[in-house]
């Protein structure tokens, strides 16, 4: 990575309701769910990433009705469904992504996890490249692996420049994303057929495309990068003439329909976002994933406490990343920590809650969630970290 930490700020909804992020003029503006809320929403404004390297990008196809060279008209109402379902030992919210084929046709819906923590959209099924085209094809191949000290989890394939379709009615014109030729415990059953990563464009490396066979292993990818990658929707958002926004909402239910993606005007003109639930501006930063400094985290218990501080949080470390996480179905933790919270459910102890303050923005005032311990410890919602980092799910 080659970090440049532009400040950012997240406007944090009381006891972790929901929580928004937004950054000062021409950066980022999110609202990212937390994993015990019925209710959440994010918010992108004033995107300035920066594009994908031009010897990834042909010119735009034209410009639309609006001034957005990369969304379709089609997108008035801003609102797209999604689905909530179970896999890999947890609830994901999916959405339905439709690859448009050669001859302008849009191919069948593939459901992708919705991937705040991955910033790369890549189809699992093979059987989708053959009908995009030679043209669609670029000389250069996504490769990414995940779950750092724990099972090989990723996969390789080529990369596509053209037009993906969202469920809802929007198109995202000269669209960058990859179809996968091997993939190991990649979302690709139970329902679910890639990945929709939304997270910034140092996560989505671009490689001179080689053909790595048919499985994958913890060293398959390639070591040097010749590219970044800005992923459809960033890219789609930024060169908006909108407002430039997203959000998400969960009901807390698994089913189909049970989440929404809010785009522009709808973000913040929805039932489910409410400017009174703010309790603070945490600082947010955008160097891959969208990483938080946490100062410490308090466990109360029974007219007790616990207090751990000193995480060392880094962006630029897999195993010190603090950041906030979609992909991920709960919260996970320094060892420690989740043991002392074992142990007092052990002895019976009445569980309390878990605080975890944030650093504040711009020198302000720190911002502290406060999560119910009991709900997240029957739910199954927190787990140990694989390092020392701490990941918001």
């Amino acid at each position: 990575l080659k970090p440049s930490r532009p400040e950012a700020q997240a406007v944090l909804g009381a006891r972790c309701k929901c929580y928004t992020i937004k950054l000062p003029h021409k950066k980022m503006r999110c609202l990212l769910a937390s994993p015990v809320l019925a209710a959440t929403a994010a918010f992108l404004h004033g995107c300035s990433m920066g594009g994908v390297f031009r010897e990834l990008e042909r010119e735009p196809s034209g410009t639309s009705e609006g001034g957005s060279r990369n969304f379709d008209k089609r997108a008035q109402a801003g609102v797209f469904s999604l689905n909530a379902r179970k896999w890999g030992g947890g609830l994901r919210l999916a959405i339905a992504v439709s690859p448009v084929a050669s001859n302008g046709q849009a191919l069948a819906a593939q459901d992708l996890v919705l991937d705040t923590g991955s910033s790369t959209l890549a189809f699992c099924d093979t059987e989708i490249a053959p009908q995009l085209g030679d043209s669609a094809r670029l000389n250069y191949m996504s490769c990414n692996l995940y779950n750092p000290g724990g099972a090989t989890t990723g996969y390789w394939g080529r990369f596509y420049q053209g037009a993906v379709d969202l469920e809802g009615g929007v198109e995202i014109k000269d669209a960058v994303f990859s179809v996968m030729d091997a993939e190991e415990s990649m979302p690709c059953k139970d329902g679910f057929q890639g990945i929709f990563g939304i997270a910034f464009k140092q996560l989505d490396m671009a490689y001179p495309y080689e053909d790595l066979g048919p499985t994958m292993g913890k060293s398959a990818c390639p070591q040097e990068p010749v590219a970044d990658i800005v992923q459809p929707l960033m890219k789609a958002l930024k060169s908006s003439a909108g407002a430039q926004r997203l959000g998400i909402h969960w009901s807390g239910r698994v089913g189909d329909g049970e989440g929404a993606l809010y785009m522009e005007e709808a973000a913040t003109s929805n039932p489910h976002y409410r400017r009174g639930s703010v309790v603070g501006v945490a600082a947010l930063g955008e160097i891959g994933w969208y990483d938080i400094t946490i100062q410490k985290m308090e466990i109360a218990s029974a007219q007790r406490s616990w207090v751990a501080s000193d995480f060392g949080c880094s962006p630029t470390s897999s195993d010190k990343a603090c950041i906030m996480d979609t992909g991920t179905p709960g919260i996970t933790v320094p060892k420690d920590v989740l043991a002392l919270i074992t142990r007092l459910a052990e002895q019976g102890q009445p569980l309390g809650s878990l605080s975890v303050q944030l650093q504040g923005a711009a020198g302000g005032a720190p911002v502290t969630l406060e999560l119910d311990l009991a709900t997240l410890v029957d739910n199954q919602w927190i787990q140990a970290s694989a390092g020392e980092g701490v990941i918001l799910g």
